[in-house]
């Protein structure tokens, strides 16, 4: 995709509605609203009704043809022993991008080796929508249900992950609603499109991101993590973590990585490998 059609989405990914005042005369924060019974608010119970379920498909799915999603996408789901919970890994692509187009660029499969089921869903409408009603949140609240219902899923290990604008949507849901994921995984992200405001409860996550990125600059990056890092109240103390990261010194459950590497607005070819260490480690 050309530069000027990529920056463009972005911007669409950008949007969101008109800010209403709190009544005291300042902008009452921008939050999402997650729909009233999803899995956002009410949790998922466990065991999870998949585990005792018959089984389900299992090897590379359309998330359209399974009637889950109408945009498409693709689920990813192991050979496993029956009534054993799984983690779920979801990856959001770019503005403009496909699960399909994701999967086979992160290679986040070879790197969980069917220890997880993973999930790489279509934006509904090309890129993500971060507004308050946000139609992709609610359906990522909806595949987690259908997921737990069909599949033994552990509620307590799902991650998100993403790339570009689907890096800004994993900071979105990690701002709005961290209870539900055990760590989240940005590639080349920020936090700038939305409002941070309604970030105020910690959760795990790795940032990786390249020095000459022109679509989101290092020094974004570096602002998203340093947020979650100062919720997550860890220190400024880091140690070498992985091949190509540091971790900070946070205090348990938490855990904050940032890997730096001298690319542009690219997926590394080690980011998939790097992302599964560090969910496999988390919580």
């Amino acid at each position: 995709m050309k530069r000027h059609a990529l920056l463009a989405l972005l911007v669409l990914a950008a949007c969101s509605s008109s800010p209403e005042t709190d009544g005291s005369g300042s902008f009452a924060p921008l939050c999402f609203a997650p729909p009233d019974g999803g899995v956002f608010l009410a949790g998922v119970s466990t065991p999870v009704p998949g585990c005792t379920a018959p089984a389900g498909a299992t090897g590379v799915l359309d998330l359209a043809a399974l009637g889950w999603a109408p945009q498409g996408g693709v689920l990813v789901v192991p050979t496993s022993t029956p009534g054993t919970a799984l983690p779920v890994v979801f990856a959001f692509h770019g503005a403009g991008g496909t699960g399909e187009d994701l999967r086979a660029r992160l290679r986040l499969d070879d790197a969980v080796d069917g220890g997880a089921i993973l999930v790489y869903p279509n934006a509904i409408a090309g890129t993500w929508d971060i507004t308050q009603v946000s139609p992709d949140g609610r359906r990522v609240d909806r595949l987690i249900s259908r997921l737990a219902a069909a599949y033994c899923i552990d509620p307590s290990r799902i991650y998100i992950s993403g790339f570009s604008a689907g890096a800004v949507f994993t900071l979105y849901l990690g701002c709005n609603v961290p209870q539900t994921f055990a760590g989240i995984a940005v590639v080349a992200g920020s936090d700038a499109r939305f409002d941070t405001r309604c970030c105020t409860q910690p959760v795990s996550g790795i940032f990786i991101h390249g020095a000459r990125d022109e679509a989101f600059s290092l020094q974004e990056g570096r602002a998203a993590r340093g947020a979650v890092a100062s919720r997550d109240q860890c220190s400024a103390t880091t140690a070498e973590d992985g091949a190509h990261c540091f971790a900070y010194a946070c205090p348990a459950p938490w855990a904050v990585d940032g890997c730096e590497w001298d690319g542009d607005h690219v997926l590394p070819d080690w980011a998939g490998a790097e992302i599964a260490r560090f969910f496999s480690l988390t919580p």
